[in-house]
């Protein structure tokens, strides 16, 4: 299950759509992405080995939940996983939350979608592991 997911921390992470349109978003801007790309990525270290968007093999993972807050930096980053576990054949299920922003899960009382979120979560965690 991942919420907001941030897996291409490389320099073209920082060039998805999402990035632009979201760069000044309240609760993440691509101004902290970079500060954290750089923090995040020791020196001398290729930055796709920590990004699993790059991952070279997909397949044979467990069921994968991918919410998406759309008001995010790194949403597109969400959605291009899903794609690609998909067209790997893993078992993946997308969900936007149209006007969420991102680390809306840690806002239940704030954030509308918040509850409905971890509700969803809730539920795909049982399905997956009963």
């Amino acid at each position: 299950m991942l919420v907001n997911p941030a897996v291409d921390l490389t320099p073209a992470g920082l060039e998805y759509t999402s990035m632009y349109r979201h760069a000044d978003s309240p609760t993440l801007t691509r101004q902290q992405m970079q500060l954290l790309l750089r923090f995040a990525i020791p020196p001398g270290m290729d930055p796709r080995e920590l990004s699993p968007v790059y991952a070279d093999d997909l397949s044979g993972l467990a069921p994968v939940l991918v919410v998406v807050p759309t008001i995010d930096p790194v949403a597109d980053h969400g959605r291009c996983y899903a794609e690609r576990l998909g067209i790997a054949g893993t078992s993946v299920r997308l969900t936007e939350y149209s006007g969420a922003t991102h680390a809306f899960l840690s806002m239940p009382g704030v954030v509308l979608h918040a509850k409905a979120a971890r509700a969803e979560i809730g539920e795909f965690l049982r399905g997956a592991l009963a």
